[in-house]
């Protein structure tokens, strides 16, 4: 694990407490260091790839058997299931992790119990808004067949996020195990009923949305079950006013800035829904989905590099956050554009062969594609950094950016020039957020000093 290396050169050490090691006893630590947080890092890839692995294939096995219209219907609202997941991320998954952590790590049952009626609030909000919203979309639009997936949306959302809420559970109480084991039988759900679908030949945007609801649906059961069981006893005095004024405190500025994430991306869908039709919706996000497996492996690292980050923050100061933020950057730009020069290099076989023929006119846009997203996951380090340093509002900045950019360049080159726009908008916004947030972090960080005991202590950990 490469984040691990990161890890190493601080983990555990107070500021200005750090043993003064030998160079023989250095490796030692280090390798101390690896075993400890290496299982940890492994865990939260597999959790994630496996979960994203079954999403993947539901995106894959779509393009390849639906019509291009179709497919966009398809890619269009499963945007409007990520501005759920933004939200209810923001507001009760982000809040958990810091409190789960801290402020009631000794009431962690009576929390959860808080969270699950919260849930059940906004469950009941998102099943009649969206389904109101597919009512409403049959009667205006009934052909495009967006009405059928968005009411796929309503039922599948709530199941999934409640699925999340027990991941990230598990990852609060420090058992990731429970994490994978709930991702393997998620992915063996969605395995077994993608193969059955496809056998049968009525795979659709509703179907689709509908099994990951089944996947989500078997499994949170089965880990709430599991984790109330390693919990201590209710006691029942935590008010669930007190947990929602909490969350909102905390949540009102991270979700700012997700939504301005995700907003620089759905702009270009809606861009392109609006002149081109669904059809080109389908062409961007055939193309789109090759970004997907990379940006969950980083989004899988980022559980881990933004809180070693913080800590780096608290115990060396702006100053220790110099070195880190270039191994950041190399870590995440570095990962990204070799994985890139892979999908590059054999587009052609791997797009004939995932989309069985199909989107294959689409391939020479690949490699600016590729451009956009390490433009894009490199300014994700920039942004750990902010977020480590308490700057989230500089991060919002930064994404803020990139969507006044998608928004001033999309709107004329998605109508002149489709897809071949939206790819060239999604650069310009990608080095928006990656030139912005590289001035707001400098702009925190101030130069290494040069003289007396931070030179040194900044030595002292590249060396390590």
């Amino acid at each position: 694990m490469t984040d691990t290396l990161l890890n190493a050169p601080y983990d555990g050490i107070a500021a200005g407490n750090e043993p003064r090691l030998s160079v023989a006893d250095r490796p030692f630590r280090l390798w101390a260091t690896v075993r400890k947080w290496s299982g940890k890092g492994l865990l939260a890839l597999l959790d994630q790839g496996l979960i994203s692995g079954a999403n993947f294939l539901i995106a894959i096995l779509l393009a390849r058997h639906l019509a291009t219209r179709q497919y966009g219907a398809y890619a269009l609202t499963f945007e409007v299931f990520l501005f759920l997941a933004v939200v209810y991320g923001a507001l009760v998954l982000e809040p958990l992790s810091v409190f789960g952590s801290s402020i009631y790590r000794d009431q962690l049952r009576d929390y959860l119990a808080a969270l699950l009626r919260i849930h059940v609030v906004m469950a009941v909000i998102i099943l009649a808004g969206v389904s109101l919203a597919a009512l409403v979309l049959h009667e205006v639009e009934p052909r495009e067949g967006l009405s059928a997936a968005l009411l796929g949306v309503a039922v599948a959302a709530p199941c999934l996020l409640l699925f999340w809420l027990a991941r990230r559970v598990s990852y609060v109480g420090l058992n990731p195990q429970q994490a994978v084991l709930g991702a393997t039988v998620y992915f063996a759900v969605l395995s077994g009923g993608l193969v059955l679908i496809h056998r049968s030949r009525h795979l659709s945007p509703l179907l689709a949305f509908m099994l990951m609801a089944a996947g989500a649906a078997v499994t949170t059961p089965l880990m709430l079950n599991r984790l109330r069981r390693r919990m201590a006893s209710a006691s029942g005095s935590l008010s669930v006013l007190e947990v929602i004024r909490r969350h909102w405190r905390y949540g009102r500025s991270a979700l700012a800035s997700a939504l301005a994430i995700w907003f620089s991306t759905a702009i270009l869908y809606m861009l392109l829904a609006g002149s081109g039709g669904l059809g080109d919706v389908g062409e961007m996000k055939a193309l789109m989905n090759f970004s997907s497996p990379i940006g969950q492996v980083f989004a899988a690292l980022t559980l881990l590099s933004l809180p070693f980050a913080a800590r780096v923050q608290h115990q060396r100061g702006v100053q220790g956050m110099h070195p880190l933020l270039w191994k950041l950057t190399g870590l995440y730009g570095g990962g990204t554009l070799l994985y890139w020069v892979i999908v590059v290099t054999f587009r052609g076989p791997i797009v004939n062969h995932l989309y069985s023929g199909k989107y294959v006119h689409v391939t020479t846009l690949l490699p600016w594609v590729a451009l956009g997203s390490i433009l894009r996951i490199t300014a994700t380090a920039q942004t750990i950094t902010l977020r480590a340093m308490h700057s989230p509002a500089l991060a919002l900045v930064a994404y803020s950016a990139a969507g006044v950019v998608a928004v001033v360049a999309g709107i004329p080159s998605t109508r002149f020039y489709g897809v071949r726009g939206a790819v060239f908008t999604l650069i310009l916004s990608s080095a928006a957020a990656l030139i912005v947030a590289r001035i707001m972090v400098r702009r925190r960080i101030s130069p290494p000093n040069m003289g007396g005991a931070t030179t040194n202590h900044v030595s002292s950990t590249t060396a390590l």
